[in-house]
């Protein structure tokens, strides 16, 4: 607890001025009546030079919170004194603010110091090292020399799977034709270790969702499928972690066949690949009804996959109509990718899906679909992941069934693990438009 008797002061500078903003709340005490009053003590700049901020003038002080923002886009510092302003009346050490980083105290806690994506930096229990690795390939984790290392929390995601690309019927026949088919999500896990039981370096590999996309077809030619998701890993032997990647989507069609989404990669391998029938999911455990950080299984119609929990998520998929499916969600792992737009034997146009997200099944909430028609339009991206959630899955591609015009590609998975939107489907001498890649996979290494 931070306490100014009656008369004391609250003084403070940063290395330059008008850059560094502080504030403070805090509880009054008048002594002689006994009434509390919880005030803003103090609101504006540091200078660079110490100065007086807050005088505790006919009652006793109690500190409660500070806060003090670096509005910079560099480095800054700050100190803070009470009784006076010079060193032998400082109560902070130099302290350090990331660029467009901040600190924070709170009485009986202490104080926590935040880069601009407000991950922890420093706090009263010891300094806090992460470190951030979504570059696909190898790479490697050293661990910090500036304090003991005790715990290392792990967080690592598969990259999502390709969407399949669209298929494209030779003519303006009444023939059904099919768009691509989402690609499955990566799989999220974590582990903590004891510091002492991880090397000075250990390596890593991210998973790759590059690529992955199938290609749309050619006039009068069935799309390709999309590939797997990369599997990523941390360290190794009985230490190794692995996220695996979601299963490609099944291509679109110039038939009346079904079509199966990839399936979600789990933490003991990777998600099926759609084709005209389900794929299952990656395991531990059940794929139909996925918990933990199993992959959920895809399915060939238009039902509603179940929401996986950490497991990857399954791409969207069609019925030989078709109807169509969404991409499928999962709590904290990669979504679904969407399925690129279709044409039944009419022919009549039918919309693609959105990608997933993280709600319940079937709420979608990934990319959105592009348009159909004359002209239509890609499928939009799905949202990257974080630390703490997944990619969400990419939309499917827009089609069309207007002579001689192409299909639309599917979006791009988020990163952290999103499944890639399917193709959509193209007309007379153009091509359907091609799978969306699937969000590369992610590894994260806070150690403290």
């Amino acid at each position: 607890m931070i306490t100014l008797a009656a008369s004391d002061t609250l003084a403070g500078t940063a290395d330059v001025a008008s850059q560094v903003t502080f504030s403070v709340f805090g509880l009054q005490l008048t002594v002689a009546t006994g009434a509390e009053a919880f005030q803003c003590l103090y609101r504006g700049q540091l200078g660079n030079s110490a100065a007086t901020l807050y005088t505790s003038t006919g009652v006793v002080t109690f500190i409660k919170s500070m806060s003090v923002v670096n509005c910079d886009t560099v480095s800054h510092t700050f100190q803070l004194f009470t009784g006076g302003t010079t060193a032998a009346y400082a109560i902070t050490p130099v302290v350090t603010l990331p660029a467009a980083g901040w600190a924070d105290y709170v009485d009986g806690a202490g104080w926590q110091v935040f880069n601009s994506s407000g991950i922890v930096q420093t706090g009263s229990y010891g300094p806090v090292d992460v470190q951030t690795f979504t570059t696909p390939g190898a790479g490697t984790w050293t661990k910090p020399t500036t304090f003991t290392v005790k715990a290392v929390r792990v967080i690592a995601y598969g990259a999502g799977g390709g969407g399949g690309g669209g298929g494209a019927l030779a003519t303006g026949a009444a023939t059904v034709r099919t768009g691509g088919c989402g690609g499955g999500g990566g799989c999220r896990v974590e582990a903590q270790y004891n510091g002492a039981d991880l090397a000075s370096s250990e390596s890593l590999s991210v998973g790759s969702g590059v690529g992955t996309g199938g290609a749309g077809g050619a006039s009068g030619a069935v799309g390709i499928t999309g590939t797997a998701g990369g599997n990523t890993t941390f360290s190794s032997g009985a230490k190794l972690l692995s996220a695996f990647g979601g299963g490609g989507g099944c291509p679109g069609q110039i038939t009346a066949l079904a079509g199966a989404g990839g399936a979600g990669g789990g933490s003991q391998n990777a998600g099926g690949s759609g084709t005209t029938s389900a794929a299952n999911g990656g395991g531990p455990g059940t794929g139909s009804a996925p918990n933990g950080t199993c992959g959920c299984n895809s399915l060939a119609s238009a039902g509603n996959v179940s929401a996986a929990e950490y497991g990857g998520a399954a791409g969207g998929g069609h019925t030989n109509v078709p109807a169509q499916s969404l991409g499928g969600t999962s709590t904290f792992g990669g979504g679904g990718g969407g399925v690129g737009c279709g044409a039944n034997s009419t022919p009549t146009l039918v919309t693609g899906t959105a990608g997933g997200a993280h709600g319940v099944s079937g709420s979608g909430g990934g990319g959105a679909t592009g348009n159909t028609g004359a002209t239509p339009t890609v499928g939009q991206p799905g949202a990257d992941g974080t630390m703490y959630v997944g990619g969400t899955g990419g939309g499917g591609g827009g089609g069309t069934i207007t002579a001689n015009t192409a299909g639309m590609n599917g979006g791009k998975g988020g990163l952290c693990g999103g499944g890639g939107g399917g193709g959509g489907v193209g007309c007379n001498t153009s091509g359907g438009g091609n799978g969306g890649d699937g969000g590369n996979g992610a590894v994260y290494v806070i150690s403290w």
